[in-house]
């Protein structure tokens, strides 16, 4: 008779209210930006100069685009479902007349989302993407600085996005929500 062995690491998953409460009560070091991402808490990468950059001019022309019909939310959380609620770089989210005040967007009110990644390339990709997806979030936007790339996934599933489309330098992109948007104006010249 074999003995088994206990698990190496014993992980604590927890749910969107858990969350919120150790929040609340001042648990998180401060300053430290976080998200739950599939019942773990996740500290964020810190924001570098050119992470930024592209962030306020993605930020501004969605605002100029969509200021009657939509909501732009810059690095706030939308709750995918119950064990997950990640800080898009940029949301694009359904005007309500009652506003965000009692609860973050959930899929539903989603149009867009769009991650800026250089060190979170990875995480961006293989991670929070798919939780979009399986959530049914329409579009999504991966803007790669390293490759100074825009990736479009639409056509969200359970499994991922199924249609994938990279825009480059001199490219302007056109989807059901974003049309018009040049990517070298994204990228800078």
């Amino acid at each position: 008779m074999t003995k088994e062995s206990p698990p190496l690491l014993k992980k604590y998953r927890f749910t969107v209210d858990a969350y919120h409460r150790i929040g609340e009560a001042g648990l998180f070091p401060p300053n430290t930006r976080v998200e739950l991402i599939d019942g773990e808490i996740i500290e964020m990468s810190p924001i570098k100069g050119p992470h930024a950059d592209c962030v306020d001019k993605l930020t501004e022309w969605l605002i100029i685009q969509f200021r009657q019909n939509a909501i732009v939310r810059v690095q706030n959380p939308i709750t995918l479902n119950d064990s997950s609620e990640p800080r898009p770089d940029l949301a694009l989210v359904i005007r309500k007349s009652t506003g965000y005040r009692d609860a973050h967007p959930v899929p539903e009110e989603v149009r867009l989302v769009i991650e800026v990644a250089d060190t979170s390339l990875e995480k961006d990709r293989k991670i929070k993407l798919p939780l979009y997806a399986a959530a049914g979030i329409p579009e999504a936007l991966l803007v790669n600085l390293p490759e100074q790339t825009i990736e479009v996934h639409s056509e969200p599933n359970a499994g991922g996005y199924s249609i994938i489309h990279i825009y480059r330098k001199g490219d302007t992109i056109q989807t059901p929500t974003i049309k018009g948007l040049s990517v070298a104006e994204v990228l800078g010249e």
